[in-house]
């Protein structure tokens, strides 16, 4: 057995050199901190992009992260949000909102309900009380009442995250619809359909526009890491990552043959087939690395160098603390979990 366990990857989290490398999520923000987030808040003006046939990309800034995350809205007669990010993310929400002349959503679906990508939900359901909150089953419990997904959010971004990516607040269960796998939502004729999309985490589900024939991917196949070259790496977020499942979940989605793949934490992919196969070879490495590794005794800190300096040379991308202790806590978990390491 290796020494990474629930509770060595949850240490990991709260170490001053992992919460650096969240940049300032991780310490005490001062007053000086907390103007500054809403100063940029404020005066960042919505980015509003059309990326496919009414279906629009807000790319909205997160304080003290310097990952992408981008919002879709869908301009129908009854608008579709997929995607919601944090609390702080709804000022820009608005905007693009009111910019596309959109008054009203009549769904709000997140891919999964880490903070990054629905951490804001239960404002906006708050804000716009007859819109129907699609949730995978998995997830439903923890958005009904937020307090161990709040406590989770503190392990990882610091006691004081709320200054930085707003509150998490319940969302009304009136409010929730639980999607079955592969049911179609119809809006204006436009049919939306509902994947579940374990690996990366259980209460992952994806959105498959048939209209545009691109997959809403959230993190389910790979972040589409900005090096020489797009690369996308393996999604890891320890505890529930799970390799088996997440290459499974490419493949299913590689299935249906998209044409797009709007990605969350990046642009939109047009050459998908090759996008999936490529997160699927960094998946198989990255996995492959580290057991070996694992099996050889390395301690944590040398199979992250090892991890870093392979994507630096592969690929051509700098892995920052963060990353990496995600990437290999998570398989490291995987590992031991399924009796291999």
């Amino acid at each position: 057995m290796t020494g990474f366990t629930t509770s060595e990857i949850s240490r990991i989290m709260c170490e001053p050199e992992y919460r650096a490398s969240r940049g300032s999520l991780g310490r005490k923000p001062s007053g000086d901190d907390r103007r500054q987030a809403a100063i940029t808040m404020e005066k960042a003006m919505p980015n509003v992009e059309e990326v496919a046939d009414k279906i629009y990309r807000l790319e909205t800034p997160i304080p003290g992260m310097s990952t992408i995350f981008a919002v879709y809205l869908i301009q129908e007669s009854e608008g579709v949000l997929i995607e919601p990010g944090p609390a702080t993310a709804l000022p820009q929400i608005r905007e693009g909102m009111n910019t596309l002349g959109m008054k009203e959503l009549a769904y709000i679906i997140p891919t999964h309900i880490h903070v990054d990508h629905a951490g804001g939900t239960g404002a906006l359901a708050q804000l716009f009380p007859q819109a129907t909150v699609l949730v995978h089953p998995a997830g439903v419990k923890h958005v009904v009442d937020p307090s161990r997904l709040i406590e989770s959010t503190k392990m990882a971004f610091g006691p004081d995250f709320e200054d930085r990516l707003g509150p998490i607040i319940p969302v009304p269960e009136s409010q929730i619809e639980v999607p079955e796998d592969g049911e179609i939502i119809s809006i204006n004729g436009r049919e939306l359909q509902i994947i579940y999309a374990p690996g990366h985490a259980p209460h992952h589900m994806v959105i498959f526009d048939r209209s545009v024939e691109g997959i809403f991917c959230g993190e389910a196949l790979g972040l589409p890491g900005q090096g020489d070259k797009l690369f996308p790496l393996p999604g890891v977020a320890p505890p529930s990552f799970d390799q088996e499942l997440y290459l499974e979940t490419m493949e299913l989605l590689r299935q249906l043959g998209p044409r797009m793949l709007f990605y969350s934490h990046g642009g939109v992919g047009r050459e998908p087939d090759t996008l999936i196969s490529m997160a699927a070879e960094s998946t198989r490495v990255f996995g492959d690395i580290i057991l070996k590794a694992l099996k050889e005794g390395e301690p944590p800190e040398a199979i992250s160098r090892r991890i870093g300096e392979y994507a630096t040379s592969s690929y051509g991308l700098k892995l920052d603390d963060m990353d990496l202790a995600m990437i290999v806590g998570g398989y490291a978990l995987y590992f031991n979990k399924k009796g291999l390491a």
